[in-house]
């Protein structure tokens, strides 16, 4: 037993021994060879965590790429009700041109001559304001409202082209015209006709005894579309020509002139011609430039 022991710790003493008589390096490369293997596996996890920092950030950027094109998708889809609504709007503007099939000049109207209207004078209501703001009457005076009528002619004052206002009584009193134009009579179809046709005869002949040297011209109604007239009972193209007939017959029986420019915008059928009127009751302003040329042509 004791032998045993005695081998076994001579044993160890050799091993001991021979440990200690190993080349220093021997022990440094298995340091270093540890350190190796430490190392590596430090790297390895390095990398390893470095792998999943990436994956964590490439899904959070393609987290916020996702979320920033859904946004995006969500604007293009709220701006385009906006693009569709400026498309609609757009056709508003040409939908005159587009949807009318009437010329810019109506071709029945002849060149007119170079007629500048000095010594002439223009009343009427607002067919003649139009002719004045839209048209060209060159040195014409205009003694006209949206509300004129045979029954107010004269206790209506109107602001002149010079800015003064003035009665007719005073622009007949102090002026000497060679022509006078007179446009009225669709304010008073709600009246009885034969007042009318009183009234109006009473103003020719006022405007006759103030202004005897002047050719007097009177003007036949213009005509409302037909889908105007079907709405009323009064402002209708019957009533209409039957005023303006018998103006026709106060012309004949006063010397007076008398011009209707009916045929001028009238369609197939006798009424305004809807492609010349946004209202039914008045022609666009554009047209009223080729009336006047129309009048210049008639004098």
């Amino acid at each position: 037993m004791r032998r045993y022991w005695y081998s076994i710790l001579l044993t160890g003493s050799i091993m001991i021994l021979a440990v200690g008589k190993l080349p220093p390096d021997v022990l440094g490369v298995r340091t270093a060879m540890a350190k190796a293997e430490v190392s590596a596996m430090e790297m390895g996890e390095a990398e390893t965590n470095t792998a999943e920092a990436e994956s964590v950030g490439t899904a959070e950027a393609e987290a916020k790429a996702g979320a920033t094109g859904a946004a995006e998708m969500e604007a293009g889809a709220t701006g385009a009700p906006e693009m569709e609504a400026a498309e609609t709007d757009a056709p508003e503007t040409a939908a005159p041109q587009t949807t009318s099939q009437a010329p810019e000049v109506p071709s029945t109207v002849s060149p007119g001559t170079n007629e500048t209207f000095s010594d002439t004078l223009f009343i009427g209501d607002s067919r003649t304001v139009g002719l004045f703001e839209y048209g060209d009457l060159g040195q014409a005076e205009v003694f006209a409202n949206s509300g004129m009528s045979v029954f107010n002619l004269f206790q209506t004052q109107v602001t002149l082209k010079n800015g003064t206002k003035q009665s007719l009584d005073e622009v007949l009193s102090s002026n000497r015209y060679s022509s006078i134009y007179l446009m009225l009579g669709i304010n008073e179809l709600g009246y009885e006709e034969q007042s009318i046709l009183r009234q109006y005869r009473a103003v020719v002949e006022q405007i006759r005894a103030k202004q005897p040297q002047a050719s007097l011209i009177l003007e036949a109604n213009l005509h409302v579309t037909r889908e105007k007239a079907a709405k009323s009972d009064i402002y209708n193209n019957r009533k209409i020509d039957a005023l303006n007939k018998a103006i026709e017959t106060i012309a004949e029986e006063t010397g007076c002139r008398y011009l209707d420019v009916n045929s001028l915008f009238d369609d197939e059928t006798g009424n305004l011609s809807a492609n010349y009127s946004t209202d039914g009751s008045h022609i666009l302003g554009k047209y009223y430039s080729v009336w006047v040329d129309w009048i210049r042509s008639s004098r």
